[in-house]
């Protein structure tokens, strides 16, 4: 690619690997059960309380003491020799009872005084028998015996999925600790965009805006909408120092040159350069900074799938680091079954939208063209995003694919195509 106003050209795999590598999660909070929802457990879910919580009842049936028969009594909270009350499976059981007498093992009848008895069975015979009595701890589930208060039910680093939620509220949970989600701002730079209607007067539709916080959204970030405003070293200045986020992604200016002030901006804030440019096509001027007070700043090409191509690049993997969210680190493949648009130049990494297919030989992917409003057709349509190395994407190469928020794709499923 062309190096001209460009420091430090990174590869793909290198942007990628910074992007992903630059920022750790972000600080623990605790979170109520209706808003932890796709989130990350900073901490490993646990639970409150023993399981069972006190000695209980393993079986619908009778809780029974001493020897019997026993006299039927209606909700004890003590047993004394020879007396019974019936229980449900998961009740506690009264105290004092030696063992819970199952529906099916048990008998009722009545005394002469007209009080109702209850009588074991003989396990072979199935007769009633006044001498039959269940084995002392039988039908109850001693406290604890499950598990005791503090075990982990689901480990520190994983996602907060509705039954993960479920879980929770089981266990008596009214919150869990999660990863705080990074807040993303978004700044649209340009005074020719617009941002309703059908381009006119040579000014053309603003087609980041709405997309950026909708893709960081489905990374688990809270994005906010987008601001928009000229191009202006004041401007920038201000909306950079007052932006209360984590992550600011930028679309627009960012080619070097004296008409575009977001690189000369960054300088005169002393930000760190992480990423100045990236072998890849599309989305090559891209950059990534840290500024002085830790927040992050993305850059992204203004044109909409350049800077399609930079939120795969960056944004994902660095989101996904502030999240907190484990990465699999394997990539899935695909053979290309027609060949790829060709990079800008021999060194890029081409990032191409696809189509799947899967079959029972291989994962197979068919590049999209570049067409539509915008050349963003073949984006919206995509299944996938294949990395195409520098010197393949003929039909038969094998490329890596990643989903179309940048993540690694599942493995495939045994569907066969027809």
């Amino acid at each position: 690619m062309s190096t001209f106003g460009l420091d430090g050209i990174l590869s793909w795999p290198q942007a990628r690997l910074v992007a992903g590598s630059a920022a750790r999660s972000l600080p623990p909070v605790p979170a109520r059960l209706d808003e932890a929802g796709g989130n990350v457990l900073s901490s490993p879910l646990a639970t409150v309380q023993d399981d069972p919580p006190c000695d209980s009842a393993a079986l619908d049936g009778f809780a029974v003491c001493g020897e019997g028969p026993w006299l039927l009594h209606h909700d004890l909270d003590v047993l004394t020799p020879a007396t019974a009350t019936p229980v449900e499976a998961g009740q506690p059981v009264p105290r004092h009872a030696d063992a819970v007498l199952g529906i099916d093992a048990a008998a009722t009848g009545q005394r002469p005084d007209g009080r109702v008895q209850v009588l074991a069975r003989d396990p072979l015979t199935a007769i009633p028998d006044e001498r039959v009595r269940p084995d002392f701890g039988a039908g109850i589930v001693r406290q604890a015996d499950v598990s005791e208060a503090g075990h982990h039910l689901v480990p520190q680093g994983a996602a907060v999925t509705a039954a993960v939620v479920s879980l929770a509220a089981a266990a008596g949970c009214d919150e869990i600790d999660i990863v705080r989600p990074p807040v993303v701002g978004v700044l649209v730079l340009g005074s020719s965009l617009l941002d309703r209607g059908l381009p006119r007067h040579g000014r053309v539709r603003d087609a980041l805006g709405m997309a950026i916080p909708t893709f960081v959204g489905a990374l688990g970030a809270r994005g906010n909408p987008a601001v928009r405003a000229p191009d202006t070293e004041e401007l920038l200045l201000r909306e950079i120092d007052d932006a209360a986020v984590d992550v600011l992604i930028t679309t627009g200016s960012t080619a070097p040159g004296p008409e575009n002030h977001l690189r000369r901006v960054l300088r005169d804030l002393d930000a760190r350069w992480l990423v100045d440019g990236v072998s890849v096509t599309p989305g090559a001027q891209m950059l990534l900074a840290r500024l002085q007070d830790g927040r992050f700043l993305i850059g992204l090409p203004g044109e909409p799938t350049s800077a399609m191509a930079g939120l795969v690049t960056l944004a994902s993997p660095l989101i996904r680091s502030l999240r907190g969210d484990p990465v699999d680190g394997r990539r899935r493949a695909a053979v290309l079954m027609d060949d790829s648009p060709a990079a800008d130049y021999a060194d890029d990494t081409a990032l191409v939208p696809v189509r799947l297919e899967i079959s029972a030989a291989a994962t197979q992917a068919r590049p999209l063209p570049a067409h539509g409003p915008a050349g963003l057709a073949g984006w919206a349509t995509a299944d996938a995003i294949a990395i195409v190395p520098p010197g393949a994407g003929l039909r038969g190469d094998v490329v890596e694919i990643l989903d179309l928020l940048g993540r690694e794709l599942p493995p495939p499923t045994a569907t066969v195509a027809p």
